[in-house]
C-alpha cells in the first residue's frame, strides 16, 4: 500500500510540478500566428526591399538606372537601350567614332564589365553599334 501511495505521489509532483508558461522555448498558437506581424502596423517597414515601396529603393527601373549610370562613366559611350530578362541583361550602346572588329570587342568587354560591376546579378551582354 505503501508503495502505490508513493507512485501516485511522485506521478502528482511530477504532473503538477511543470510551470510551462516560463520554460524556455515554449510557444502557443498564439505565438505562431503572430511571428509575422509588426509591433505597430501604422509604422513604414523597416526592410527596403519590402513590396510597399517597389519603385524608391529597387525595381526594374532603378535596376537600369544603375547599369546606365556605370555604362556612361566611360568617355564616349552613349547607352541607347537595355533589356532585362530574369537575370539577363541585354545593353545596346553607341559609340561616337568607326570602330574596328577588334575594337567592337575591346569596348564591348569594357562596357560589361562596368556594368558588372555596378549590378553583379545579372549576365551582361553588351552591343557596341559604332558611327
Amino acid at each position: 500500500m505503501f508503495r502505490w501511495a508513493a507512485i501516485l505521489f511522485l506521478l502528482f509532483i511530477v504532473g503538477c510540478g511543470q510551470n510551462l508558461e516560463e520554460s524556455q522555448g515554449h510557444t502557443n498558437r498564439q505565438d505562431i500566428m503572430n511571428m509575422g506581424l509588426e509591433d505597430d502596423p501604422s509604422t513604414t517597414p523597416t526592410n527596403p526591399r519590402s513590396i510597399e515601396r517597389v519603385g524608391d529603393t529597387w525595381g526594374e527601373k532603378e535596376i537600369r538606372d544603375q547599369m546606365r549610370e556605370a555604362a556612361l562613366t566611360i568617355e564616349g559611350v552613349n547607352v541607347e537601350r537595355i533589356i532585362l530578362e530574369q537575370d539577363n541583361a541585354w545593353v545596346t550602346v553607341r559609340v561616337e567614332e568607326q570602330l574596328t572588329k577588334e575594337e567592337h570587342e575591346q569596348w564591348s568587354e569594357k562596357v560589361a564589365e562596368k556594368i558588372s560591376n555596378a549590378v553583379p546579378d545579372y549576365n551582361v551582354t553588351v552591343k557596341v553599334n559604332a558611327q
